[in-house]
């Protein structure tokens, strides 16, 4: 029998608010013993399926020493966790997705440049049909719109799923 630890991933297409989010999460999460990590951070070459096991091995000895890790980053694709070396210590994964509107999403991704109209209508397609997914797997998986909300108050609402999921 292995030891596992638990794991929070929040996930969600580009322009979800993500990264920015990740950087309010850290700043209230600091005095709880948790880790939190931008996955995109330690891409290299655009090699996002290294940088995910990279960033399980990081979640791994940080929970072995008695911290949790909350990992931000496009789960499934391009950072497939569970095909990991490291997958197997975790349990329970705990997911949440992020969201926003197609209004939002292409106002964010346009403001970044590199987007085509092309690929920002691609992501708002995906972006339907990963809710959907999200609502109807099994345990459904929490959703956050982001739409409107602040960083800072979606860093809260996620805290609070984090302290709700958290081991006793």
């Amino acid at each position: 029998m292995i030891i596992t630890y638990p794991i929070f991933i929040v996930t969600g297409i580009s322009g979800s608010g993500k990264s920015a989010t990740s950087l309010e999460l850290q700043k209230i999460m600091v005095d709880l013993n948790v880790n939190v990590f931008d996955m995109d951070l330690i891409v290299n070459d655009e090699n996002y399926q290294q940088a995910c096991d990279n960033w399980l091995k990081i979640a791994y000895y940080s929970a072995y020493s008695g911290r949790n890790t909350v990992l931000f980053g496009h789960v499934p694709d391009p950072y497939n966790v569970e095909i990991c070396d490291h997958f197997p210590f975790f349990g329970p994964v705990h997911y949440l997705h992020l969201f926003c509107n197609d209004k939002a999403r292409t106002e964010r991704l346009a403001a970044r440049g590199k987007w085509t109209e092309n690929s920002i209508e691609y992501m708002n397609v995906l972006s339907e049909k990963l809710v959907q997914e999200a609502q109807t797997s099994s345990p459904p998986i929490p959703v956050i719109d982001t739409s409107s909300t602040s960083p800072p108050q979606v860093a809260k609402l996620i805290k609070k799923w984090i302290l709700k999921n958290m081991p006793k």
